[in-house]
């Protein structure tokens, strides 16, 4: 489970399965309504992909984007499965290469990983393992450098759905997209700025079991070298306070120095004897 919300923290809210009728009934009926908060329906909205093109103009526009190749990001993790703040420590390259690793001080070590065609993650209790199947899928959509602003890669559907009114303070619009993997969330943008601000998924609740409304929150953007990223996010159940809360301390872009988003030895060993034995066994007996 500390793969799908790790998952869930990088993507700003990967989830099981997600709809806009989830996140309407959570206004109403099942669940009292977010205070302030107003879903306007009964007017004229924009195309999920005029959407999506001014998110990528505030950010900085695609000849900005095009600058940066990498990332080197640390910051601060405070959730589960820890009991203290942790140090974060995120390395990105363009498109899809990404390391996430989680330190936290009584020594405990959370990794997760995707090198552009491999995954892997090391975790407590578990060791070190190759991610496969439909995790792989989500981890690689985790990955993608660019985010939302990759939208036309990323998506296979997408539809506009409501104007909010009061998003955490924001008005913004509500955009239904469902990924390759076949998961769906309801993304929000700013209509003062058309940036990306947070998004909302249905997901199952650690603690009940219960189908439940999980929410990202983006935090600022701060721009570096003529492109705006967000400096963290806090994410949370409908209605309950912060679970998780990420905050970037120093960003820098380009770095000199290359990182190995590889396997560990260890590990490749053990995916390469695997790719012989099927390769093996897979050929025709000698005649």
């Amino acid at each position: 489970m500390i793969q799908n919300r790790l998952s869930m923290t990088l993507a700003a809210g990967l989830g099981v399965l997600v709809g806009f009728s989830s996140f309407a009934s959570a206004q109403t009926e099942e669940q009292p309504a977010d205070e302030g908060v107003k879903l306007i329906t009964d007017i004229d909205l924009p195309s999920p992909e005029e959407i999506f093109k001014a998110h990528v103009e505030a950010i900085g526009g695609r000849e900005k984007m095009k600058e940066i190749k990498s990332r080197h990001i640390d910051g601060r993790y405070v959730g589960r499965p820890f009991k203290f703040a942790a140090r974060l420590t995120l390395w990105q390259e363009f498109p899809n290469k990404f390391h996430l690793k989680l330190h936290e001080p009584a020594g405990e070590t959370i990794e997760l990983a995707f090198d552009g065609q491999t995954g892997w993650e090391r975790q407590p209790g578990i060791g070190l393992r190759e991610v496969t199947g439909v995790r792989l899928i989500e981890l690689r959509d985790t990955a993608d450098f660019w985010g939302e602003a990759n939208w036309e890669e990323r998506y296979i559907e997408m539809n506009t759905l409501a104007f909010i009114e009061n998003y955490n303070g924001l008005d913004g619009y509500g955009v239904h997209v469902k990924s390759l993997s076949k998961r769906e969330k309801l993304l929000i943008f700013s209509h003062e700025t058309g940036l990306y601000i947070g998004t909302r998924t249905l997901t199952v609740h650690p603690d009940t079991g219960e189908p439940t409304e999980f929410e990202t929150v983006l935090a600022p953007y701060k721009e570096f070298g003529g492109v705006k990223m967000p400096m963290g996010m806090i994410q949370r159940y409908y209605q309950q306070k912060a679970t998780t809360e990420i905050t970037y301390h120093k960003v820098i872009i380009n770095a000199e120095e290359k990182h190995d988003f590889s396997p560990p030895a260890e590990l490749q060993a053990v995916i390469d004897a695997e790719k012989e034995a099927e390769s093996d066994g897979g050929a025709p007996e000698d005649e």
